[in-house]
């Protein structure tokens, strides 16, 4: 769900991030009553729910921090997403330089260590006797974001303190994929640390413990191969030229045809999702298998292919001049299939094509046998 927008980004939120402001509250409402004797069910019900919120408000303020910084070194943030394992800012792309990752990296953990500082310094410093539920409420916000600030530090790719020591790695070698490919490794046996441990604790400890440090660990190994991934794929397209990418069309619909005739005379005898519709030698739009899907069976012997088709308009487009990372970026915005960003020609608008999420495969693919060559 979107809530927000703060300097040009989305702020969305999913359901799961409910479930992380119920631990937090669940573990807060526990140490609160483990120093308040007495404290009654609505104290902890509210000293849990506070807690919980400001946790996820200290986490917001961690991807801000990275997503403004970025911002700074010109690379594109679509949106923050806060979610079960807390939050992540979509950077569109790698950083430039080791430095410039280094910055946008550290904010996150100081913005959470300062607001922990903060919390405690209240608590500690100021000489006014306070509440027990907004002290209690105060020690426990700051001991969670010192916490989160530290954890985020650990040198695990891709979480914060591994993608510093990316950058470290990346300023050394001057090779970002052999730093990625180092900082995945230590992301990994951390993560098999974690995973391991939360075992010892489900035997030792509890069985809720060790399973939530088994799930992070899980997720953590996931990211961390997921983020390897990404790096190799997106510094290969970077080196390959939309024009050697393109899917030319050489299978085109009258815009006068039918759906009906569409359907057995092109999807059903090409075995194709989707094909350009045409009119006076001109593309103006591409029909997609799921566009007919949404037509009743019984209107489409009469219903025009170019009433169903989706205009060219609604479509990403890039110049023949562009690199396949470009068309990476802009395919991972649409949200609505069919995936396909629209090559024009650089000099005169004409479409020469398109390229999906096909064609960035066989290109991958390609590159992987072919290394000297892409």
């Amino acid at each position: 769900m979107k809530i927000a927008k703060i300097y040009g980004f989305d702020i969305k939120i999913s359901l799961s991030t409910f479930l992380i402001v119920g631990l937090v509250g669940f573990y807060a409402a526990n140490f609160y009553a483990s120093i308040i004797t007495g404290a009654t069910i609505i104290d902890l019900i509210f000293v849990g729910l506070i807690n919980g919120l400001v946790i996820l408000g200290s986490i917001l303020v961690h991807e801000i921090a990275h997503s403004v910084v970025a911002q700074k070194y010109g690379l594109k943030v679509s949106e923050i997403e806060l979610y079960l394992f807390g939050g992540a800012s979509k950077i569109e792309e790698e950083p430039k330089t080791p430095k410039s990752e280094i910055l946008i990296t550290i904010v996150g953990p100081l913005s959470s260590l300062i607001l922990g500082g903060i919390f405690l310094l209240i608590v500690f410093g100021i000489p006014i006797s306070l509440p027990a539920i907004l002290a209690v409420t105060l020690l426990y916000s700051g001991i969670s974001n010192i916490g989160l600030g530290l954890f985020n530090l650990l040198p695990a790719f891709p979480v914060d303190g591994g993608r510093i020591l990316r950058a470290y790695l990346w300023s050394r070698r001057k090779d970002i994929i052999s730093a990625t490919k180092t900082a995945s490794k230590i992301g990994s046996f951390f993560a098999y640390g974690l995973m391991a441990y939360g075992i010892i604790q489900i035997f030792l400890f509890g069985f809720l413990n060790g399973l939530w440090l088994i799930i992070i660990g899980s997720f953590l190994n996931n990211q961390t191969k997921q983020a390897y991934i990404q790096t190799v794929n997106e510094l290969t397209l970077a080196k390959l030229n939309v024009k050697d990418m393109i899917n030319m069309p050489r299978l085109e619909i009258p815009f006068n045809l039918t759906v009906e005739e569409a359907l057995k005379h092109y999807f059903m005898i090409y075995k194709k999702d989707f094909f350009p519709v045409v009119r006076n030698g001109q593309i103006e739009g591409v029909l997609h298998i799921d566009d007919i899907k949404n037509i009743p069976i019984e209107r489409r012997a009469d219903f025009i292919v170019g009433y169903a088709m989706r205009s060219i308009k609604e479509f990403p487009s890039i110049s023949d001049k562009d690199t396949g990372k470009e068309a990476l970026r802009k395919l991972m915005r649409i949200q609505n299939k069919p995936n396909l960003v629209v090559v024009k020609d650089e000099s005169d608008d004409y479409i020469l094509g398109f390229i999906g999420e096909g064609e960035l495969v066989s290109s991958l693919r390609f590159c992987r046998l072919n290394p000297e060559k892409c």
